[in-house]
């Protein structure tokens, strides 16, 4: 049967047809039926991901959904584990049929026309702008699944050396790297290397809307291959938990008149989760990854942005700050989930010293690696201004602050 990597590029490159060929034995293998129609869905967040529908003989229509990794049959042991999200006590959307070999995964669901977060999120964003704010009722379903979420994480919080295997170092260190696990490689020399625009920039200092950071880019990427390294977690704790449960991964469901929230695709979910990767991508995408610099490159506003350059250091001031509707976002995981995770592990003993440089590399990496921040099709100046916001979530400032190193700061002083 066809690789789902075969599938993606096929969608990628435009070849529907060919890419349902491709699906339709995935798809009857799995449920022993035959199909009728397969049609793909236009996502612009799913940057490592296909998904559509399918309509099979007997009239049946499912949701499909399966994540592509360069490398992923020498790193990733299994994916998709949803029972053990079912079984932990998260709201999980449970797949009607799973593939969960690497190199063929591919997960079923039920139907559902309820929106996903981002969606929620992103018309919000798109008809308020920069005053953008959650409505209470979404704010309150957002602040309860984030408190099931801690919850689970200090529940299941143990020491286990199996947090050097995790899948979820696929989203990271794996990217770095070759197959082999040679630096440098993987996305990180596809991309970057020999880009241009990445090595003029990669040795300088940043000041970005009036805070000044301490490291260069280059300086990340360093730490990040050592911080990062899988064999670094072998000695730290680990949880059970989805790992990748962005907005793009969650439905927002009506329950009774009132929205709740509820999980899906969990590709990297595992019980063997390093504790302090398992809140790091919800924390970006969900906050930091503005909609428009990252996902939606054509509706980037470059008419208030001021990038200048002189002796090696980039100043940059635009408007692509932390909207109220974000802050709420990043309130409610800091208070429901890490700051619960971070107190159990200081006083079990497990909180690393390095604790906060760790949860700052890995969150460079999301945007860093999720995207090439520099392709072509993305006008030069975004490029830059791509790459200094990644810059600023993975490093301390020199002076002034932002909403990251306010949240950090705030978390450390609560765990002392």
């Amino acid at each position: 049967m066809a690789a789902a990597s075969d599938i993606r590029a096929a969608v990628v490159a435009g070849r529907l047809s060919d890419a349902a060929d491709l699906t339709r034995p995935l798809v009857e293998a799995l449920t022993g039926k035959g199909v009728q129609s397969i049609t793909f869905t236009s996502d612009a967040y799913a940057l490592n991901s296909v998904s559509g529908r399918v309509t099979q003989n007997d009239g049946t229509e499912l949701f499909f959904k399966f994540h592509v990794e360069d490398g992923e049959q020498d790193n990733v042991g299994e994916y998709y584990r949803a029972s053990i999200l079912d079984d932990a006590g998260l709201p999980v959307e449970v797949p009607v049929a799973i593939s969960a070999e690497p190199g063929q995964q591919f997960v079923l669901y039920e139907i559902r026309n309820e929106p996903r977060m981002v969606d929620v999120c992103l018309d919000l964003e798109r008809s308020m702008g920069p005053d953008a704010c959650l409505p209470q009722a979404i704010d309150t379903a957002r602040h309860d699944l984030d408190h099931r979420i801690g919850e689970v994480l200090v529940e299941t919080l143990h020491s286990d050396t199996a947090g050097s295997h995790s899948s979820l170092h696929q989203l990271f260190h794996h990217r770095l790297t070759d197959s082999d696990g040679v630096f440098p490689g993987g996305r990180y020399a596809s991309w970057y290397l020999n880009d241009a625009t990445f090595n003029e920039v990669a040795e300088a200092r940043w000041t970005i809307n009036g805070t000044s950071y301490a490291n260069t880019l280059a300086e990340l990427v360093e730490q990040a291959r050592e911080l990062m390294d899988p064999h670094t977690f072998a000695d730290q704790p680990v949880v059970t938990a989805h790992g990748d449960d962005h907005h793009g991964n969650v439905w927002v469901i009506d329950s009774d008149g009132a929205p709740s929230l509820r999980l899906f695709d969990p590709a990297f979910a595992g019980t063997d989760v390093p504790a302090l990767l398992a809140l790091v991508k919800p924390t970006f995408h969900n906050v930091f990854a503005h909609p428009y610099w990252i996902y939606h490159p054509s509706e980037v506003s470059l008419n208030d942005v001021t990038l200048s350059r002189d002796r090696g250091a980039i100043t940059l001031v635009d408007t692509l700050t932390l909207s109220p509707m974000r802050q709420q976002i990043l309130d409610s995981i800091a208070q429901e989930a890490w700051l619960p995770l971070l107190r159990a592990m200081k006083e079990r003993g497990l909180l690393p010293s390095n604790w906060r440089a760790i949860v700052r590399s890995a969150l460079f990496l999301c945007p860093f690696l999720v995207t090439n921040l520099v392709a072509p099709n993305r006008p030069e100046s975004l490029r830059t201004i791509g790459l200094g916001h990644a810059l600023a979530t993975g490093s301390e400032p020199r002076n002034g602050s932002d909403p990251l190193t306010e949240m950090l700061n705030w978390l450390e002083g609560q765990v002392r």
